[in-house]
């Protein structure tokens, strides 16, 4: 789920393994994405939307934005340079950033 897996902390790669070990509706929510039906967007959504999307992402492909695009017109696409399906481990300052823009806070 991150490109550059190497450079997280090992505590936070245990915590979060535990975490996916540990729950009891993993198992369920794989099987429903995986198999279920597709999820539909919406043309108009009550606030801003921005997706951000890896382009090492391995588990949403950076082919698969397009479908979002479709799904979702009125969002902003915002490309993660260096980084997986986790954009605020890659890149947490900018993820951050791109956060507080979508929802209109001053950055500054």
């Amino acid at each position: 789920l991150s490109a550059r897996p190497w450079v997280l902390p090992p505590q936070l790669v245990v915590k979060e393994l535990q975490s996916l070990a540990a729950t009891p509706v993993f198992d369920a929510m794989l099987c429903e994405l995986a198999r279920g039906p597709l999820q539909q967007g919406s043309a108009e959504t009550p606030g801003r939307v921005t997706i951000g999307w890896g382009r090492q992402d391995h588990l949403l492909l950076p082919r698969q934005a397009a479908r979002a695009r479709v799904a979702f017109p009125s969002a902003q696409l915002h490309w993660f340079e260096r980084c997986g399906h986790f954009p605020h481990w890659n890149q947490p300052v900018e993820t951050a950033r791109l956060i507080l823009e979508t929802v209109g806070k001053d950055v500054t």
